[in-house]
């Protein structure tokens, strides 16, 4: 249950970023594909860092490393909130994101795998379904805050949200 949530915490900095090209474009005044670099830094640092990221929590433990990657996706768009320039955007939704997603997920995943050693697949696919749950919850109430409050507001109100959910799941995680 506790990998479930930290899974659905860090689910919509992928699923909801369509949500997010136009205004940001219009934002920084500049074109959907220079936005989109955003995208392609939080995907990039996600995929590329996780064997490392797993060799860390390997190492040290899965509790204060997947609580590290809670706070660091929550915290990358709560300073998203304030980026002033698309550079800031890419230092904080791209780079701090995907190194923080990429912890949890991969830190979740191999906990779930580890705790069901017989039934890997399984586990493997409920870490994936909070995942997608993560954005069944988020992305209505999230487009309802982005038309209401605007871009600023609602990243940093969502952002404060998926890392206190975030950081206090993974407080509660044990290596099997």
């Amino acid at each position: 249950l506790l990998g479930l949530l930290c899974m659905m915490a860090i689910a919509s900095p992928q699923y909801v970023w369509t949500l997010l090209v136009g205004p940001l474009s219009a934002q920084f005044s500049t074109t959907r594909t220079v936005i989109q670099w955003t995208f392609f830094l939080l995907i990039g640092l996600q995929t590329f860092f996780s064997p490392f990221q797993g060799y860390l929590i390997e190492r040290f433990g899965p509790r204060y490393l997947i609580a590290a990657g809670g706070a660091l996706t929550g915290l990358s768009w709560v300073l998203a909130s304030y980026a002033t320039s698309v550079m800031g955007l890419y230092l904080t939704y791209g780079v701090l994101g995907g190194l923080g997603t990429g912890i949890v997920y991969i830190g979740v995943v191999g906990q779930m795998v580890g705790w069901f050693p017989d039934r890997r697949g399984f586990a493997a696919g409920i870490a994936a379904a909070g995942y997608g749950m993560g954005a069944i919850a988020t992305t209505f109430p999230f487009a309802d805050s982005l038309a209401v409050s605007g871009t600023g507001p609602t990243l940093f109100q969502f952002g404060l949200i998926f890392g206190v959910v975030g950081v206090l799941a993974a407080l509660g995680l044990r290596a099997p």
